[in-house]
């Protein structure tokens, strides 16, 4: 049985355009141009037939999702797992780094493996942050940079093995301080 997956992050920010790296602070509210990437990628997801959505439990990734999907029908389930890390994360001796870096990414795995052995539906989209997004598109073999606002990535689990379908973006160009070259 093929299983459709679609990993995206959330709506640009406040925070993401003022250059922020905001990691997993709770308050961080999408701007007019999130809500319009989150509306461009409801157009995307509009015939995907998502089942449910999974999602970090902060506000911008539940807004975006509530936005893209557009279904009160639909059950956004939160899991703390999903939250991004914080940035203080990659401050220490480099084994103590890439200790971190390996607890945070099979954090993320054990959400994905979770719901891929106890959910059966075959359209799920997970609403998280870049560098969650980033890591569950690496725990199915598709490596991938930067992850732009509202970016998605379309993968086909059939059995146990998956595939890299295509990616989304919104093409809403935003100019986040944190992206502009120093």
């Amino acid at each position: 049985m093929k299983r459709h997956f679609y990993f995206f992050r959330h709506g640009q920010t406040n925070e993401n355009k003022a250059g922020a790296t905001y990691g997993n602070a709770l308050e961080a509210y999408l701007t007019p141009d999130g809500i319009a990437q989150a509306e461009k990628l409801r157009a995307y997801l509009a015939d995907k037939n998502i089942e449910i959505v999974y999602s970090s439990p902060l506000h911008r990734a539940i807004e975006t999702a509530k936005i893209a999907i557009n279904n009160p029908e639909i059950k956004i389930k939160t899991d703390d797992r999903l939250i991004e890390t914080t940035f203080g994360f990659w401050y220490g001796e480099t084994d103590e780094i890439q200790q971190r870096i390996n607890d945070n990414f099979n954090r993320i795995k054990s959400c994905l493996d979770d719901i891929i052995a106890n959910d059966s539906r075959t359209n799920i989209a997970i609403a998280s942050h870049g560098g969650v997004t980033r890591a569950l598109c690496y725990a199915c073999g598709q490596k991938i940079g930067e992850i732009k606002n509202c970016q998605c990535f379309h993968f086909v689990l059939n059995g146990d093995q998956w595939e890299f379908i295509e990616e989304f973006d919104t093409g809403i160009v935003v100019h986040n301080k944190s992206d502009m070259p120093k």
